[in-house]
């Protein structure tokens, strides 16, 4: 037999599933030397509570529910790659805001740092808050919901052996060696250098159990933040903690409890986007208990290892399509929404669009919404996101599409339930889009973004019953229908 030769990434990202199912169960409490932290500037002055805005998007059971009751499906992008590290600033503009809009996205997940903001124990920057909140405003301004992304990797960048972002030095455990951060092409196999080093373990259980206080502080900050978007148009909630560690059931839902009696005590309105322990990105089934509060979106992750491994994906949905079965039968049991928070793929990837279209394809036929990882204007062929050489951004510095991303037909706003929605490309044996839904001509019209770009001025457009009316709309890439009695619509578009 022919010995196939295995990649040394492949070897080590299997190596770092199987640390992580084994830290899923338990943790090294060890003790190390403590860290000697220089002491705190002065404390920054409390930030007042501004009025507040209405709701702009609720929950309402499986769906997402805009002021006047159509049903919101989302699609967008993660922001941005390279804002995990110093100066840790998202650095959009007015043009990427625009390029994002002309490719149909309507939310983002923007990432927050939490050692961007409190640096240091007391000590905010507000410009980094400032700045956050600018860009959710410039997103809104251009159509896009916000959600606000609590966001770790790995604790911090001084865990993780270096390769980690998110909470603040100072919150890394006083049992363990701090690392000096990296976040360079030679942490690119952080998955591992996270999962085996027991400095980040015991920040964790440290932060669970309060040991120095730090899971007070994240709440004062969460309260703290909450104050300002509270008052930001857009912003719809909050992504409690990007792939955490934990017990599910002891650790991770208490936590969220916490956190969103803190953030409804300023931000009553905000929606909150939950996920389980890091290894479910994997697609495994999470433990967390249905939330005893309402207002909530389920929000995993999905990536598919051996495709990130093997730089390639062979084309098989088994793994997909088992992990999307457990993220719907869980949104299911706790009758919520389906975020896919974090889903894609390294540009230069094998076949990498024929995958990321098969993910878009599962979340169509679940009707769920979510936000691929992610678009960093700063991409350059150096640094890449920016982040650990990885080389998820959608686009390049130019705005043109990488491989690992296409425009894509959604129903945007239905007014009604809908049914049934399904998009096929010219490579799948066919082309075209289906959309059906039960209208109730009291919640207004229903839009679907249809791309221009594979859809032409003459596309055919056909519907039924006759008695409804549908039409294009190109400024807005909008096919709209409406009918003044209910019923169910069915509609097709093939592109010419």
């Amino acid at each position: 037999m022919r010995h196939q030769y295995i990649p040394p990434i492949f070897l080590a990202r299997c190596l770092a599933t199987l640390v992580l199912l084994v830290f899923a169960m338990g943790r090294d409490a060890t003790s190390g030397e403590p860290w000697s932290r220089p002491p705190a500037p002065p404390k920054s002055p409390p930030v007042s509570s501004p009025a507040l805005h209405p709701p702009s998007l609720m929950a309402a059971g499986r769906h997402f529910v805009e002021p006047t009751g159509r049903v919101v499906i989302l699609r967008g992008v993660n922001l941005t790659g390279d804002s995990k590290v110093p100066p840790f600033r998202p650095g959009l503009t007015e043009i990427d805001f625009a390029r994002l809009q002309g490719l149909g996205m309507n939310v983002v997940r923007l990432l927050f740092l939490w050692e961007a903001y409190e640096p240091q124990a007391g000590y905010y920057d507000e410009s980094y808050l400032a700045e956050i909140r600018a860009t959710a405003e410039a997103a809104w301004a251009h159509g896009m919901y916000v959600v606000i992304d609590i966001h770790q990797d790995g604790f911090s960048r001084y865990a993780s052996r270096g390769s980690g972002d998110g909470f603040p030095g100072w919150a890394v455990s006083h049992r363990g060696r701090p690392s000096t951060p990296d976040n360079s092409p030679s942490s690119r196999y952080w998955p591992v250098l996270m999962a085996t080093d027991p400095t980040t373990h015991r920040s964790f259980h440290d932060f669970f159990t309060d040991a120095m206080g730090v899971r007070t502080r994240y709440l004062m900050m969460l309260s703290r933040i909450s104050m300002t978007f509270a008052n930001t148009h857009g912003v719809i909630g909050y992504d409690l903690m990007n792939e955490p560690w934990g017990d599910e059931e002891l650790e991770l839902a208490p936590l969220y409890r916490d956190a969103t009696a803190v953030l409804r005590s300023q931000h009553p309105s905000a929606l909150m986007f939950i996920e389980g322990h890091v290894t479910t990105n994997t697609g495994i089934q999470t433990r967390l208990p249905r939330p005893a509060f309402a207002g909530v979106a389920y929000a995993p992750h999905f990536y598919k290892l051996s495709t990130l491994a093997l730089n390639r994906w062979y084309g098989s949905p088994t793994t997909a399509h088992h992990a999307f079965a457990n993220m719907t039968a869980k949104a299911n049991e706790w009758n919520v929404p389906l975020f896919l928070g974090e889903f894609g793929v390294g540009a230069d990837t094998r076949n990498a669009g024929g995958y990321v279209s098969h993910l878009y394809d599962r979340l169509d036929a679940c009707l769920a919404s979510g936000a691929q990882w992610n678009y960093t204007p700063r991409w350059n062929d150096q640094t890449k996101d920016g982040w650990n050489g990885e080389d998820f951004s959608i686009l390049d510095p130019a705005g043109a599409i990488r491989p690992n991303f296409q425009p894509r037909p959604y129903p945007r706003h239905t007014a009604g339930t809908p049914l049934l929605f399904h998009y096929q490309e010219a490579n799948q044996g066919g082309c075209g889009l289906s959309f059906a839904w039960d209208h109730d001509p009291a919640r207004g019209d229903t839009e679907i973004f249809v791309p221009n770009a594979l859809f032409a001025r003459n596309s055919a457009i056909t519907f039924f019953p006759a008695d409804a009316i549908c039409w294009r709309d190109e400024v807005r890439q909008l096919l709209v229908c409406r009918a003044a009695r209910p019923t169910t619509i069915r509609i097709q578009m093939t592109p010419h």
